[in-house]
């Protein structure tokens, strides 16, 4: 007869990051309604290690939220991506991690509802531009190609991450999905036609 499996020993940093990480897919899936068994469930724990390292659920949705928010995963991509590239195709990385980004952000608190949307915004500081995390990183990609650029690097990153963010948003875009890769190219030749 074998003994059950336990999970694996872990510091409680390590333990509540683990937790996290299996609890953000089942937001999307079930939202703020999501149950603590569902939660030990995915995360291949006992119930009441959730309350161990959490003092309650509304402590662990928090910390998930701050988890979906954390730029530093999007920062890593967006620093990963080869300054030696042409123009086009570092705009079009860029657009393309950059619109991830914001859906996936959208996603998430749009399954978590506007309570837990509200109380975050409570704690957030409204100051800093949407994207604004990523506009430094971007700048050193574009500044090899600043003598293409129609404005100053830093323009036109407010410009990049203006025009993502806006088509991002399901409540300011028409409905229809955009594409990045289209995006990226309105972003590099605008709205004219070639030889209009």
């Amino acid at each position: 007869m074998t003994s059950p499996t336990r999970a694996p020993r872990m510091s409680p940093e390590d333990r509540r990051a683990h937790i996290v990480e299996a609890t953000v897919p089942l937001i999307l899936e079930h939202g703020a309604e999501v149950t603590t068994r569902q939660i030990a469930d995915a995360a291949g724990i006992a119930e009441g290690t959730v309350f161990r390292a959490f003092a309650d659920k509304g402590e662990l949705i928090d910390a998930c939220i701050e988890r979906v928010m954390d730029p530093e995963d999007t920062l890593a991509v967006v620093a990963g991506i080869d300054p030696a590239q042409p123009l086009e195709a570092k705009v079009q990385q860029v657009v393309t991690r950059l619109h991830g980004r914001v859906g996936e952000v959208v996603r998430f608190m749009t399954a978590l509802g506007p309570r837990d949307h509200e109380r975050r915004r409570k704690g957030h500081d409204h100051r800093r531009p949407p994207l604004g995390e990523v506009s430094g990183v971007v700048e050193e990609l574009l500044a090899p190609d600043a003598h293409r650029l129609r404005v100053p690097v830093g323009t036109a990153v407010d410009y990049l991450r203006i025009l993502v963010f806006g088509t991002a948003m399901p409540f300011i875009s028409s409905g229809e999905a955009s594409d990045p890769a289209q995006l990226a190219d309105f972003i590099l030749n605008g709205i004219a036609k070639e030889g209009d």
